[in-house]
């Protein structure tokens, strides 16, 4: 079925588009409610009030979302034309809600007046695919029976994500009055890209009428009665996708999305600890990882979050699978698999796209569809074709998987043939971005708003620029492969790729080191001079192995300060710069995945003190959010005594790498180290966090083993036992190293 109604155009009537004010560029993003409810199936997420109401009416911050579009863009329950009453509300997971509610005091038709607190109502919602179920209960604890006018209102503005965040647009698509047929009321829109997209509101409990997009019913509740329902299922349609299943109700979607979760969590690694809270914590970024996935052919990839990033991009969904490889390792191969299918192919400007170029982001919604953005897909990415050699190589120590190797060696290639043909922009053997496309990312890098890369007097730096971070991708990307190269019998080409990253070691810390600092330049301009600020970025060099010893013990020393760290995670800028802005997104903030592989890096260099003090940064900054979720960023305001971290007004939460930062530091400060391809688990001086006294770890994934392994701290000393292995036999080394 490719639309839910197959009436003509020529027999719908067509109206105006919905008023939208125009926003100043300093009011194009609204801060997220800290409490809003957020659902979450890949691709289609719902973010409500606590109430479960969508107002106000297309506010930048609530809506219906799927497919890049917002389906609905208000919904609001009155109760004799009051809003209700919210006493508590929760999410099980991130696909359902529930929300206790009650009225105040209302008048009645009949000879008394409803006291308030008397009707009790319970709102329940739940998530699925393409469809929101929502659900009221209405219980009446009054003396006598109670009538209840019963009001909800729905709109549908078909908003593009990108409006959403504020783009204008000279012309939209045609919309058409919103038609009541039978049980259901449904929104049309024809975009530009002449798709059309349509909204179906269905009532299992017909109304008494529908007034323009309110429907009414007038409910009698007797006391002491069974209560009475209403069931409404909202569901998406994008003309030529599949239609929608009528038998879906609220308990058939809760229980499939339960099954499917528990599904994830037996294929998952088990955490238990001595610390309920952090379990907790694990818990939702367990539930995180399977809201999130995308399907995309036979395999799964993470979307980067919400509202903002529900679909996917490259670099993020690469960072996930890395950091999540001791959750389920099957999330990177997939996500390789997925990323490998949309690898660059030919050289279009308008795409920034080249042969071999690991894509940055893929919508599918209509300004993308109709030509006006650029994002089907684009590869304004620096960083994502290396870090895909970083990933496939790191699957490879855990899963042991020879062919997914064999398959993706082709795509490998052609990465590295990127770096080496494309990448280096201007031959100075550093790999650079420029924008191309004039629709385009201005900056490439993790850090891409406009002013992330400036120089200490302000002055923003002019592409091309060879970011520090990037050098180190590429370094360890061609180390790496040459290892991967000669396990599979390509050694003269493994020879080379080595020989390229020793060269790059040096140009690196001969190109970005700066002696009166101490430090690392976070990047190159485009007449090569040094952006001198102190950065997070040189901290990333330490993840990928770039640097001796010596210098990573400088490198470690000055990041733990006090103007880097902000006393809840490590800052994006040191604020002794005069760019500094803790309140900004990358000049400042704290940024949970960016702390996460700096602390990786430390961990590899035997940096085990700082890992744990840098791990209980995030974990006691996580306590301070809801359901112990770390947000994309946060402000980089210093932590002083009975502080919170200060929220940065639209960070995105869920997102997938803020989610995957306790699940890497926990590799980095267990010192978990597979060689899946050799047998070997090895366990390099294990520490525990200071906030926990026992860890235990089942169904650990290390090739075709599952492995289970309690820690235990007592004083400054881990302990690690293995308590079960299954499937192929296993060394398991546990060592302390000085």
């Amino acid at each position: 079925m490719s639309t839910v109604l197959k009436i003509p155009y020529e027999q719908l009537e067509p109206i105006s588009p919905p008023h939208v004010e125009p926003r100043l560029a300093f009011q194009v993003y609204e801060p997220r409610k800290a409490n809003n409810l957020t659902l979450i199936d890949g691709k289609t997420f719902s973010s409500t009030t606590v109430s479960g109401d969508i107002t106000p009416p297309a506010a930048p911050d609530v809506g219906f979302f799927h497919d890049d579009t917002r389906f609905l863009s208000h919904l609001e329950l009155k109760i004799g034309g009051h809003r209700t009453v919210v006493l508590s509300s929760s999410t099980e997971r991130t696909f359902a809600s529930t929300i206790e509610l009650t009225t105040g005091a209302l008048a009645q038709i009949s000879s008394f007046d409803l006291p308030e607190n008397t009707v009790h109502i319970r709102r329940r919602q739940v998530i699925s695919s393409d469809v929101l179920v929502d659900t009221l209960v209405f219980s009446n604890f009054n003396q006598a029976e109670v009538e209840l006018l019963v009001e909800i209102t729905y709109d549908a503005d078909f908003v593009d994500v990108f409006q959403v965040r504020g783009c204008a647009r000279a012309k939209t698509g045609q919309y058409y009055r919103p038609l009541f047929q039978g049980d259901s009321l449904v929104f049309l829109y024809r975009g530009l890209d002449n798709i059309r997209r349509e909204t179906m509101v269905r009532f299992q409990t017909a109304p008494e009428k529908v007034d323009n997009t309110t429907a009414i019913w007038r409910l009698r509740l007797p006391p002491a009665a069974a209560p009475v329902e209403l069931v409404t299922t909202i569901s998406c349609h994008v003309e030529g996708e599949r239609g929608w299943h009528p038998g879906r109700n609220f308990n058939q979607t809760l229980r499939s999305r339960r099954e499917h979760f528990l599904d994830w969590e037996r294929e998952s690694t088990e955490f238990r600890s001595s610390n309920e809270v952090f379990d907790e914590a694990l818990r939702t970024c367990i539930g995180d990882f399977h809201a999130l996935q995308i399907p995309d052919g036979h395999e799964h990839i993470i979307a980067a979050g919400i509202p903002w990033f529900a679909t996917i991009f490259g670099r993020d969904a690469i960072i996930s699978a890395y950091q999540s490889l001791l959750l389920n390792p099957q999330l990177a191969k997939d996500t390789l698999r997925v990323l490998a299918r949309y690898q660059g192919k030919a050289v279009n400007d308008w795409r920034d796209e080249e042969p071999g170029k690991i894509l940055h982001e893929h919508r599918t919604g209509e300004m993308t569809r109709s030509g006006e953005m650029p994002f089907s897909p684009y590869y304004g990415s620096v960083d994502a074709t290396p870090l895909f050699l970083i990933l496939l190589s790191e699957t490879f120590n855990w899963t042991a998987d020879e062919s997914l190797v064999r398959d993706l060696l082709p795509a490998a290639l052609r990465a590295l043939e990127w770096i080496e043909n494309y990448g280096d922009l201007d031959g100075d053997g550093f790999v650079e971005y420029k924008r191309r496309s004039a629709k385009g990312l201005t900056n490439q890098g993790w850090k891409d708003s406009w002013d992330a890369n400036m120089h200490r007097d302000g002055s923003v730096a002019a592409p091309p620029i060879a970011l520090v971070e990037v050098q180190g991708y590429v370094y360890e990307a061609q180390y790496r492969m040459s290892q991967l190269l000669r396990q599979f019998g390509q050694s003269d080409r493994a020879d080379q790729l080595k020989r390229r990253a020793s060269e790059l070691a040096k140009k690196i810390e001969k190109a970005f080191w700066m002696p009166n600092e101490g430090f690392y330049a976070m990047a190159l301009d485009a007449d090569k001079r040094q952006l001198q600020v102190i950065s997070s970025n040189p901290g990333h060099l330490l993840f990928t192995r770039t640097v001796t010893k010596d210098r990573a013990r400088i490198l470690v020393q000055r990041i733990v300060q006090e103007d880097m760290h902000s006393g809840w995670g490590i800052r994006t800028l040191s604020r002794n710069e005069r760019v500094f802005n803790p309140l900004s997104y990358h000049r400042g903030s704290v940024w949970p995945h960016d702390s996460s592989l700096v602390g990786h890096g430390m961990a590899l260099y035997g940096f085990r003190a700082e890992v744990n003090s840098l791990l209980c940064s995030l974990y006691q900054a996580a306590l301070n959010f809801r359901d112990y979720r770390l947000p994309e960023l946060f402000c980089g305001v210093q932590r002083r005594e009975h502080d919170e971290p200060v929220h940065y007004p639209v960070s995105c939460s869920p997102q997938a790498w803020a989610s995957g930062a306790f699940f890497l530091l926990l590799t980095s400060i267990l010192g978990i180290r597979p060689s899946a391809h050799r047998k070997e688990l090895n366990i390099v001086n294990p520490m525990l966090p200071d906030f926990l006294e026992e860890l235990r770890i089942r169904n650990l994934q290390i090739g075709k083993s599952r492995v289970g392994l309690d820690f235990t701290r007592r004083g400054d000393r881990t302990f690690c036992n293995v308590v079960d292995l299954h499937g192929e036999k296993l060394l398991i080394n546990v060592a302390f190293r000085n």
